[in-house]
């Protein structure tokens, strides 16, 4: 069996999910989403998460959960984390995570040993700004309040963080 672990990010507004599913099944690896992982051992969405807990908080709780998810037997001995996949059973598996999972030193540490592939970047702004206005309960505050244009300038200081965080995980020169 493979312990191979392809974690799949990318930009807010990018098929971050469908990007992961397609991936399992071409490899023929196990497919789990992050969030849903987070939301099925806590009880609450993402949203109510970020809500009630800030981002760090919920930052924290994706750590752990990806920790649990992706640690290598050494790991797993330190921390009392399965060396295995969500099922227990040792297979390869793509993690769908946020468009946030990089801003996290720890998580970012722990996907830098394993394979990293960012879904959206063929996308232009446009195409990523109306799935972005598509998605409901996003945790994004900016896409609650105010208005058109203010939603839209914030989104692009969003993506614009994102390319620069994306370039830097890949080491390539960000214009930073």
């Amino acid at each position: 069996m493979s312990n191979r672990k392809i974690i799949v990010t990318g930009y807010f507004g990018a098929p971050i999910e469908e990007t992961a599913k397609k991936l399992a099944a071409s490899e023929g690896l196990e497919y789990i989403s992050l969030d849903e992982e987070i939301t099925k051992r806590d009880g609450r969405s993402i949203k109510r998460l970020v809500m009630m807990n800030g981002e760090h908080g919920y930052r924290n709780q994706e750590y752990e959960v990806l920790q649990e998810l992706c640690g290598d037997e050494e790991e797993a001995a330190d921390t009392d984390a399965p060396a295995c996949d969500a099922a227990g059973n040792g297979a390869g598996l793509v993690i769908a995570c946020g468009d946030g999972v990089l801003y996290d030193d720890d998580s970012r540490e722990i996907i830098s040993r394993h394979e990293l592939v960012i879904a959206g970047e063929e996308m232009t702004t446009d195409e990523l700004w109306e799935n972005a206005k598509a998605i409901e309960d996003s945790y994004h505050a900016f896409m609650a309040f105010g208005t058109e244009e203010e939603k839209r300038a914030a989104f692009e200081q969003l993506i614009q963080r994102q390319r620069n965080l994306f370039a830097q995980v890949r080491g390539e020169d960000s214009g930073m």
